[in-house]
C-alpha cells in the first residue's frame, strides 16, 4: 500500500508543477487551430500580382555583362519585373543586388519611397498614409531575416506592417494582429521566451518529461483502480 500512496502523491505534486502549462499547451493549441494560416500570414490582404510582358519592354543586357562586373562570386541571377520594370536579381556569396536590365544600373539599395511603392503595389487596399521607417535591430517581427529592412505600417485595423529588403526590393515578411496573437501562443507553446524557434531546449524537455510522469502515473492509478473494482465485483 506505501508505493500506491507514493505513486498517488507523486501524481498530485507532478500535477501542481506543470498544471498551467498544460493549461497553456491544449489552450495554445486550440489557438493555433483555429486561426486562419492565411490570415495570419497577411495572404488574404497580398494584391493580385500584375501580370508584365518582359519581351515588350525592349532589349536588355545580356547577363553576361552583368556578371562580368561581378566577377565569380555571382551564385544566382534571374531577369524578372519589379515595379514595372524589367529588372535582374543578381545573388553572390555574400549579398543581394537589384539591376536594371536595359541599363545596367544598380537600383539598390532602395530608399523610403520605392519601398513604399513596393508595398502599395503588394497591398489589396490603400496604404497611402503608411508610416516607412527603416528597421536596422532585431525585432521579434523580423526574426530570422536579414537586417536592416524596411518596414511599411500600413493604417488599418489588423495592424499590418509590410517588411521590404533593400537589396533586393522583395517583400520578404508581412505581419498583423493575428500573427501576432499567434506568434505569442506559440511562444508559450514552446516556452522559448527569447528566440521563439527553439523547441529542443532544456526547460521544454523538462516540462514535457514531467507532463509523460504525470500521464503515466494517471494511467497506472486508473489501471489499478479497475482492476481492483473487477476483483471487488468478481468476490461480490
Amino acid at each position: 500500500m506505501l508505493w500506491r500512496r507514493r505513486v498517488r502523491q507523486v501524481h498530485r505534486w507532478l500535477g501542481l508543477l506543470i498544471a498551467i502549462q498544460l493549461t497553456l499547451w491544449v489552450a495554445g493549441g486550440f489557438t493555433m487551430a483555429f486561426l486562419d494560416l492565411d490570415a495570419v500570414r497577411g495572404a488574404h490582404r497580398v494584391a493580385n500580382a500584375a501580370t508584365v510582358d518582359l519581351r515588350a519592354a525592349g532589349p536588355v543586357r545580356p547577363p553576361g555583362d552583368l556578371l562580368a562586373g561581378f566577377g565569380k562570386t555571382v551564385t544566382d541571377l534571374r531577369l524578372t519585373h519589379w515595379l514595372g520594370r524589367p529588372v535582374y536579381r543578381v545573388e553572390t556569396n555574400n549579398d543581394s543586388h537589384l539591376i536594371d536590365a536595359r541599363t545596367g544600373a544598380r537600383l539598390d539599395p532602395i530608399g523610403s519611397t520605392q519601398a513604399l511603392a513596393v508595398a502599395q503595389a503588394d497591398y489589396a487596399g490603400d496604404a497611402s498614409g503608411a508610416v516607412v521607417r527603416l528597421v536596422d535591430t532585431p525585432h521579434y517581427e523580423t526574426r530570422g531575416r536579414e537586417l536592416p529592412l524596411w518596414q511599411i505600417a500600413v493604417n488599418d485595423d489588423p495592424g499590418t506592417r509590410i517588411y521590404v529588403l533593400p537589396q533586393t526590393g522583395e517583400v520578404v515578411a508581412r505581419r498583423n494582429n493575428l500573427w501576432r496573437i499567434f506568434d505569442f501562443v506559440w511562444m508559450l507553446h514552446i516556452m522559448d521566451y527569447d528566440d521563439r524557434d527553439d523547441f529542443n531546449h532544456p526547460l521544454l524537455l523538462i516540462t514535457a518529461g514531467t507532463a509523460l510522469l504525470f500521464v503515466i502515473s494517471g494511467l497506472w492509478m486508473l489501471v489499478f483502480a479497475f482492476r481492483r473494482k473487477s476483483r471487488g465485483s468478481r468476490t461480490a
